[in-house]
């Protein structure tokens, strides 16, 4: 099940090579400028690379490593605002695939430097807007030409060789408005014809002459749609015509077709390839699913694998992207907004992906402890019905298993602590049905009872320490509230942290002695809208806190601390809210921090609560930056720093990300897998396979 896993992270190319690399089964994400990819060879290596175009005038170009795997991107901005649409071909003869991309006005050839990045693009003129161009031999010469589809009509480019072409004629006129166009051989006679989609045209087909013009073109179907592809789609070879969503126009082998027949696949744009060795065309969409070909112009339904989260899947391409895969197992790349999503080929025709667990009405945080005794890791998730417990199987295809669910109504996330000191893990969360915080006590089988109701006027952030050195773990919250604990988890009535809190009062908190006494002391944050600073609350040891105050114009939001680089002081990790960026603070062991100690930029925009744990069993803390349905990871150094995060897929609704030991692997390997609710419905679980 999990023997394509090796492809997913082995070499990225900020690391050196003294850093262990974790393993995790899972897609990989990658930010990038555009959606419209597209895979060729643009070194020369022989190695698939990926090409993603934005129409705002910046390029992205994942180079292959050839293990499924690819380099962060090597970008290019340009002077050229693209409309729709990548293509990418050898038009100079140097081995190396340069791009071609429609615009308004023209057509614009960018040549391949070598290295990842593109020359600027030369101008073919047109009078229209044209979108994307193919290449091929349209006029019988011999020398490839370029052809668009643009608002007027059809576009030649005709080639003059050397990758240097003439400006457009308008080759036809009708259908007007068109937005994508796929060529082929429709009809067997040796000349490209072409397929045209206009919104309000519908899908036409021209044939071609073979001198560079076309016949009159004759209507197919209303249904146009963007993004068509011409391509086989069953076992006779004919080029069939796919139009997203998905519809196939069967060709009979002589230019006539039939249909439409539905094939439903989600997504905007649609790829046509074998992708399970069975020497059937399958079909894959830009958001991850396919339905598999069964010959007979019939597919299966859909299966679909998450890809990143960031409001647009525009197109998708099939290439085999490892060197050792066997024919016939494509991998998926799709281009979406921002980002570039690779599915590697597990070699059965299924993709790497993290484990689904289903949990109806689930939030997107949890609580991991051992519940239930039994050695694995368990998880409590706030859901529609209350807080439900999954129970760890320590088996990588069933990592949990559903347990009790405690009955409450409109839970937040919880914490888990263990608040009346008999070693079992208790369960905290704010609950609207409970007018509080509700303490839950671990029965030590998976199963918990109502101890008390702590009634916190708010219940935000929770954190859990000994703030009056009793040796009983109290409560404070976000609210500026805190409630002592009596040791048996019942808790005294909740007092002001501070007696005068800033304005506006507190956003998020965390708890930890800063300054070495042996007294629990707390950071925190403001709202966002508010004010830009960091609070360090030292213990005073007599029942309150002393405010100071550290300067951050980011404006940050959420807090974690630890020991990032091994001097035995506390040191923050921040979500800077607004601005995409993890931010250190090292502290001096003395209540102060030192601010600007690195900034580490999320993979894409939305901010949520970093994650620090040793992920690839160095014994040096690393982050966990989740955003848009994916997660960074910045492997650290040890000495506070962290090098660039790679990116992970998770779920496209992940907010809180835990890191639990979840398929047997010993709990000091310091290799632990990330579970990661998901408000979509369930728990996304990423398998640590690091050796």
């Amino acid at each position: 099940m999990r023997k394509a896993a090796f492809a997913m992270i082995l070499c990225y190319s900020t690391l050196t090579a003294a850093v262990t690399v974790p393993q995790f089964f899972s897609r990989r994400d990658y930010p990038s400028a555009g959606g419209f990819v597209a895979i060729g060879d643009v070194t020369g290596s022989g190695i698939p690379d990926v090409v993603a175009v934005s129409i705002e005038y910046s390029i992205s170009v994942l180079l292959g490593n050839g293990y499924g795997s690819f380099k962060a991107a090597v970008n290019t901005t340009t002077n050229w605002q693209s409309q729709v649409g990548a293509t990418l071909a050898d038009l100079n003869g140097d081995g190396k695939d340069d791009l071609v991309i429609g615009g308004s006005g023209a057509i614009g050839v960018l040549f391949s430097n070598g290295d990842g990045t593109f020359q600027q693009p030369v101008s073919y003129p047109a009078n229209d807007s044209l979108s994307n161009a193919v290449v091929g031999d349209f006029n019988g010469d011999g020398t490839p030409d370029l052809l668009a589809a643009g608002n007027k009509g059809i576009w030649l480019f005709t080639g003059r060789g050397g990758g240097t072409f003439n400006p457009g004629v308008l080759t036809s006129a009708a259908p007007t408005g068109g937005i994508w166009i796929a060529v082929a051989d429709f009809n067997g006679d040796g000349n490209l014809d072409v397929a045209v989609s206009a919104y309000s045209k519908g899908l036409w087909v021209l044939f071609g002459k073979g001198n560079g013009t076309f016949q009159t073109p004759v209507l197919l179907g209303n249904n146009a749609g963007a993004y068509i592809v011409a391509a086989a789609t069953t076992r006779d070879g004919y080029t069939d015509i796919v139009v997203p969503g998905a519809s196939i126009y069967f060709n009979n082998g002589k230019g006539s077709f039939y249909g439409p027949v539905s094939v439903p696949v989600s997504g905007e744009g649609v790829a046509v390839g074998d992708v399970n060795g069975d020497g059937l065309p399958d079909l894959a969409s830009s958001q991850g699913c396919v339905a598999y070909g069964k010959g007979d112009a019939k597919f299966t339904a859909q299966k679909c694998y998450d890809v990143a989260n960031t409001n647009g899947w525009y197109s998708v391409a099939l290439a085999q992207l490892t060197t050792t895969a066997k024919t016939g197992y494509n991998d998926i790349i799709t281009g979406l907004n921002r980002s570039v999503s690779v599915l590697v080929n597990e070699g059965d025709g299924a993709f790497v992906d993290g484990v689904w667990s289903p949990l109806s009405g689930s939030g997107n945080c949890g609580a991991a402890g051992a519940f239930d005794g039994a050695g694995s890791v368990d998880l409590a998730v706030p859901t529609t019905n209350g807080l439900t417990v999954l129970l760890g199987t320590g088996k990588a295809a069933t990592p949990y298993t559903t347990g009790t669910t405690i009955s409450i109504s409109g839970p937040a996330c919880p914490i888990t602590a263990d608040v009346n000191g008999d070693g079992i893990p208790d369960l905290l969360v704010g609950a609207d049905g409970l007018g509080g915080v509700g303490v839950f006590l671990g029965n030590g089988n998976g199963t918990f009872s109502q101890a008390s109701v702590i009634p916190f006027s708010a219940a935000n952030n929770l954190v859990v320490g000994d703030f009056n050195h009793d040796g009983k773990l109290d409560v404070a919250t976000s609210s500026n509230q805190l409630a002592l604990g009596n040791g048996d988890g019942t808790f005294q009535a909740p007092v002001a942290i501070l007696a005068n809190p800033p304005d506006l009062g507190f956003n998020w908190i965390a708890a930890g002695d800063v300054n070495n006494d042996g007294w629990t002391d707390l950071l925190a944050t403001q709202p966002e809208y508010c004010c830009a600073a960091l609070y360090v609350l030292l213990n005073n040891q007599e029942g309150g806190f002393t405010l100071t105050t550290v300067n951050d114009s980011a404006g940050p939001d959420a807090i974690m601390l630890a020991d990032l680089n091994g001097d035995g002081n506390l040191d923050a990790v921040v979500d800077e809210d607004g601005n995409a960026t993890a931010h250190v603070y090292l502290g001096n062991g003395k209540g102060g921090f030192t601010s600007g100690q690195q900034n580490i930029s999320y993979p894409f925009v939305d901010n949520l609560p970093a994650q620090i744990g040793d992920v690839n069993g160095d014994g040096i803390p690393d982050l966990l930056l989740p955003a848009d349905g994916s997660i960074g990871i910045a492997l650290g150094t040890g000495k506070g720093t962290f090098y660039p995060p790679f990116v992970v897929g998770a779920g496209p609704g992940l907010g809180q990300v835990l890191l639990q030991n979840l398929h047997g692997q010993s709990a000091t390997a310091g290799v632990p897998d990330v579970g990661a609710p998901d408000n979509t419905g369930g728990v996304m679980v990423l398998l640590n396979l690091t050796p």
